[in-house]
C-alpha cells in the first residue's frame, strides 16, 4: 500500500499536466523545462493573441517564450512542432508496469514472493521496509542481523511494500556505508577507492538508532514550529476580525456624530431662516400700511386739485372768496400736511453677519479623532473620541511598583530627566533618559523576567516623547539635534535629525509635526520631522516671554507648556495664541513634567512644592494628587499609560508607578 501511495504521489507531483491536472497524454517540454499535454497546450495557445503576434509559445506556468521553428504555418500546427518528451513518456510507461506489479503483490509476503511462493503478509519490518508472513517473521527474528528489527502488525487495510535501497550512481551498488568525515552515503567500492584515509566510516545499519533520534528530534522541533505558526496565524486572524469589528464600531460612531452635527447645523439654519422671515415680514407690513395711507392721501389731494381748478375756471367771486378764505386760514394746508407720507422710513436692509472664520472653519468643526489604543479599548460616553488613558483622577493614587533604572555598565549614578511608556507587541516598555550616563534606557518584562536595554547617545539627553507605536524622539539641551529611536522593546537608533537650535523639550503634535521648546533663545517652535522650523513663538500675549521646560500635546491639538520662570502653565495653539494661563491657584512653584488624562485634566510635576498637582482642562486648581505622604520627594517627569501614572524623580535611580484606588 505504501508503494501504491508513493506511486500516486509521484504521478501527482511529477507526471500530472498542470493544465488539465490529469496524467500526461502525449507530453511535450518547452524551452523553460515545463511539460504539458500537447492538446492542453494547443487550447491554451488559442487564448493568447499576444503569443500569436509574437510567433512564440508562452509557458502557462512561467510565461517564458518558446520560439516556433516554422511560425508561418497555422497556429494549430505550432504545438506539433515541439519535440515530444521521451523522458516523461518513458517514466509513464515504466511506472505503469511497476504499478501493475505492485498491485499484484501488495498483499503478499515479499521474501516468499521473491522465491515464487504466495504466502499472505501479516506483519511489516520497519527497518527493511518489507511485508512478512508469519513464517518469515520467525526467521527474521532468529537471524542475528535482523533480530533487533522492529516488526509491526498489518492491521485492517494497512498494507506495505518493499522499498528499493538507493544505489551508488558511479558503481551501481547499494549504499550501505556512511563516511562521517565527508558526511556522505557510500558503497563498498567507494570505501576502498575514495575513503580509505577517512577516520569514521560506519554502516548505515549501525547508525539507524542515532539517525532515528535526530529525525525524531527534528520532527518534534518542526512540529512545535508548525504549532506555533498555526497559533500565530489564528491569533492574527482573530486580531484582523477584531480590527474589522472595531472599524465598523468606530465608523458607526463617526456617522452618528456627523449626523448630530448636521442636525445641529440644520436646526441653526431653520432658526436663522425663521428669524429672517419674521424680520422681513414685519418691515414689509409697516411699509405696506404706510403705502395704503399714502394712496388715500393722494385721492384727497386729487379732489382738492380738481375743486380749485373748477373754481378758477368758473370765475365765481363767491366760490373763489370761500376758497381764498380757507387758504388764508390755513385749513386747507393743515389737512394736507396731516395726510402726507412719513418722511422717515426705517432702514429696510436686512444683513446676515457670518460669525464663522472660513480660514479656521476646518479646525472649528471638531468631530473627534482616531488613535490607536495602547490598552483595552475605552470609548468615551460622549462618542466624540477614542481614549487610551483610563487613569481615575478622582482616586487616591498608591504605589504599584518601583522600577530600578540602574544598569550594569553605568559609570555614574543615574540622573533621569524624563520618562515615557510604549506597548510594543503587547509588552509594556518603560523608556527613560539618563542625563548623567548620556544614554537612553528601556525596561520591560520578557517571560516573567525583567529585561533592559541601553542606547549610548552623543550628548546628554533631556526629554523623550512618543512618535507612533514603536518610536520615540529624544531632545538634547546642549546639542543641535533630535534622535529618532525605535523601541522593539530594545532600543535601536534610527536617525539623528539636525536642528538649528538646542531644544530641551519635545512633544509630538502629529506623525509629521512636532513642538519643541528652547531655552536659548526662549521659544516654542513648530517643526516638521526633518527639523525645519515652520513657526516660532517667543512672545505671548501682553509681551510675556515664554521659557519652556516640558511640553505636552492636548487632545484638541494645543500645546501645554510648563514655565519655571513664571511659575505657570501655558496652553497655546500651534499659531501662538494663548488659550489660558494657570498658576494652579498660586500653588505652582517649579512646574516640570506635564501630562493630560482622558478627561482632559492636567497633571503637573512641581519640584518646588514636591507635589503632583491636578488641574482642570482649563487650568483651574483641583487638588494635590501626590504629596510627600505618597512616597514622592522630587517629581520631575510624568507619563500616563492606561490606568498607570509613571513618576520620575530628580536625582533618583528609580521610577515609581502609581495606580488609582477608591477614596475612603
Amino acid at each position: 500500500m505504501i508503494a501504491v501511495r508513493k506511486l500516486e504521489s509521484l504521478n501527482e507531483k511529477f507526471l500530472t499536466c498542470p493544465i488539465c491536472t490529469e496524467g500526461y497524454k502525449d507530453p511535450c517540454t518547452l524551452t523553460c523545462g515545463h511539460t504539458f499535454c500537447k492538446v492542453c497546450l494547443g487550447k491554451f495557445l488559442k487564448t493568447r493573441q499576444d503569443a500569436i503576434s509574437a510567433k512564440s509559445i508562452p509557458c502557462p506556468h512561467c510565461r517564458q517564450l518558446t520560439r516556433v521553428p516554422h511560425s508561418d504555418r497555422p497556429v494549430e500546427e505550432w504545438v506539433r512542432q515541439i519535440k515530444p518528451s521521451f523522458l516523461i513518456q518513458g517514466l509513464l510507461d515504466t511506472l505503469s508496469s511497476v504499478d501493475d506489479s505492485v498491485h499484484s503483490t501488495e498483499n503478499n509476503c515479499q521474501p516468499c514472493h521473491d522465491v515464487g511462493e504466495g504466502a499472505p503478509a501479516t506483519s511489516f519490518c520497519q527497518h527493511c521496509d518489507v511485508q512478512l508472513c508469519e513464517r518469515c517473521v520467525k526467521m527474521h527474528a532468529s537471524l542475528p542481523a535482523t533480530s533487533n528489527h522492529v516488526i509491526a502488525d498489518l492491521g485492517g487495510a494497512v498494507k506495505a511494500t518493499r522499498r528499493q535501497r538507493p544505489r551508488c550512481k558511479e558503481h551501481n551498488e547499494d549504499l550501505e556505508f556512511c563516511c562521517r568525515d565527508c558526511n556522505v552515503a557510500i558503497c563498498t567500492r567507494c570505501c576502498i577507492l575514495y575513503h580509505r584515509k577517512c577516520d569514521s566510516v560506519l554502516t548505515l545499519q549501525s547508525m539507524m538508532a542515532e539517525m532515528r533520534n535526530v529525525l525524531n528530534l527534528n520532527m518534534e522541533l518542526i512540529t512545535q514550529r508548525f504549532e506555533d505558526a498555526s497559533r500565530s496565524l489564528l491569533q492574527h486572524r482573530s486580531q484582523i476580525e477584531e480590527i474589522s469589528r472595531n472599524r465598523d464600531t468606530a465608523e458607526s460612531q463617526i456617522k452618528q456624530v456627523s449626523q448630530k452635527v448636521i442636525s445641529v447645523i440644520k436646526q441653526k439654519e431653520t432658526q436663522l431662516l425663521d428669524e429672517l422671515v419674521e424680520m422681513t415680514e414685519k418691515q414689509c407690513g409697516q411699509l405696506k400700511g404706510q403705502m395704503k395711507s399714502g394712496e388715500i392721501d393722494m385721492q384727497m389731494y386729487q379732489q382738492h386739485i380738481e375743486y380749485l381748478s373748477q373754481v378758477l375756471k368758473s370765475g365765481s367771486e363767491t366760490d373763489m372768496f370761500e376758497m381764498y378764505r380757507m387758504c388764508q386760514s390755513g385749513a386747507l394746508n393743515e389737512s394736507t400736511d396731516r395726510a402726507g407720507l412719513s418722511d422717515s422710513v426705517g432702514d429696510s436692509q436686512v444683513l446676515f453677519l457670518c460669525e464663522l472664520d472660513e480660514g479656521k472653519l476646518h479646525d472649528a468643526v471638531h468631530l473627534g479623532r482616531i488613535q490607536q489604543n495602547l490598552g483595552e479599548p475605552v470609548v468615551d460616553v460622549r462618542l466624540d473620541r477614542i481614549q487610551s488613558s483610563t487613569f481615575d483622577v478622582h482616586s487616591r493614587p498608591v504605589v504599584h511598583q518601583t522600577v530600578d533604572i540602574r544598569i550594569d555598565g553605568d559609570v555614574k549614578k543615574p540622573d533621569p530627566a524624563d520618562v515615557t511608556v510604549l506597548v510594543v507587541d503587547g509588552v509594556e516598555t518603560l523608556v527613560v533618559t539618563d542625563h548623567a550616563n548620556s544614554c537612553l534606557k528601556s525596561f520591560y518584562a520578557n517571560k516573567g523576567k525583567s529585561q533592559s536595554s541601553k542606547l549610548n547617545l552623543p550628548s546628554d539627553p533631556r526629554t523623550v516623547t512618543r512618535l507612533g507605536d514603536n518610536r520615540v524622539l529624544v531632545s538634547f539641551s546642549t546639542h543641535n539635534e533630535i534622535a529618532v529611536v525605535r523601541v522593539t522593546p530594545d532600543l535601536v537608533l534610527l536617525s539623528r535629525v539636525s536642528t538649528k537650535k538646542k531644544y530641551r523639550c519635545l512633544t509630538a503634535l502629529s506623525s509629521s509635526k512636532l513642538a519643541a521648546g528652547c531655552g536659548d533663545p526662549p521659544c516654542v517652535d513648530i517643526l516638521d520631522t526633518s527639523g525645519a522650523v515652520l513657526k516660532s513663538h517667543s512672545i505671548l500675549n501682553r509681551g510675556k516671554t515664554i521659557n519652556p521646560w516640558f511640553l505636552s500635546a492636548t487632545t484638541d491639538g494645543n500645546i501645554l507648556v510648563s514655565d519655571v520662570g513664571s511659575h505657570s502653565v501655558y496652553c497655546i495653539t500651534p499659531h501662538g495664541d494663548v488659550v489660558f494661563t494657570s498658576t494652579g491657584g498660586g500653588s505652582l512653584r517649579e512646574p516640570r513634567g506635564i501630562a493630560t488624562t482622558s478627561t482632559g485634566h492636567i497633571l503637573v510635576a512641581d519640584s518646588g512644592t514636591r507635589m503632583v498637582i491636578l488641574l482642570t482642562a482649563t487650568g483651574k486648581f483641583v487638588r494635590n494628587l501626590l504629596t510627600s505622604q505618597s512616597e514622592i520627594l522630587h517629581p520631575y517627569g510624568l507619563f500616563l499609560c492606561g490606568h498607570k501614572l509613571f513618576v520620575m524623580e530628580y536625582n533618583r535611580d528609580a521610577v515609581k508607578v502609581f495606580t488609582g484606588s477608591t477614596p475612603q
